[in-house]
């Protein structure tokens, strides 16, 4: 199987410059069967921490997150044999596994070194040539599809940011590190800014919406 090193001698732009329908499909796949969440996947921007451009900027990688979904014990013994058995059928090259600091790649396995800063998802990327590929999984593998997860009833979320107060702003600051008085105040907002540029969200310290369901509370 082959490997694209999406990182070296390209740009971002066409014909990548969306969501790859392969990473899609698996992404689809995934939240069907075991209740992954998307956490994104084009993004112009470099890898963090470095000036090269990252596979996200190529529409070419799919984060999928689990806090609020599966057990750490379904993603080891389930998700994760699942997108390597089947890596070949599915054009993944990659396959970052942050809990446990190690990423399995195309041609090498399992490499025991931390794939970049994160915890509780799962990061895939695509070769260049099914990059394109937006049959669903099924197709590919065979079998039927599988029963939908049941959708959890999403929690209401009232926009929190500098100056407000209550559980709210305790769960956040819970996440983020700060310190959990319930009190969003400037060490607080700095945390959130601190949280939202390293997961590539609008890094403006308001916890709104978007960055709520990031982070598992909305």
């Amino acid at each position: 199987m082959s490997y694209t090193n999406w990182h070296d001698g390209r740009k971002p732009g066409a014909p990548w410059n969306g969501p790859s329908p392969n990473v899609r499909a698996v992404l689809e796949y995934c939240k069907a069967r075991w209740g992954l969440v998307d956490l994104g996947c084009y993004g112009v921007r470099p890898i963090r921490g470095g000036t090269r451009w990252s596979a996200h900027a190529f529409g070419a990688a799919q984060d999928m997150g689990y806090r609020n979904g599966p057990s750490r014990e379904v993603i080891e013994n389930e998700v994760i044999p699942f997108l390597e058995q089947h890596a070949p059928q599915l054009g993944l090259q990659r396959i970052h596994d942050y809990w446990a600091k190690r990423y399995w790649q195309a041609g090498k396995g399992w490499i025991g070194r931390p794939p970049g800063n994160g915890h509780d998802w799962l990061h895939i990327e695509t070769t260049e040539e099914a990059w394109a590929d937006g049959r669903s999984v099924e197709e590919r593998i065979g079998g039927a599809a599988p029963a939908p997860a049941k959708p959890a009833k999403p929690a209401a979320w009232r926009t929190v940011k500098k100056g407000s107060k209550g559980e709210a702003v305790k769960k956040v600051q819970a996440i983020v590190g700060a310190t959990v008085d319930g009190q969003f105040g400037p060490r607080t907002e700095t945390a959130v800014r601190a949280y939202q540029a390293q997961h590539g969200l609008v890094s403006d310290g308001i916890v709104g919406p978007i960055t709520a369901a990031h982070m598992g509370l909305a």
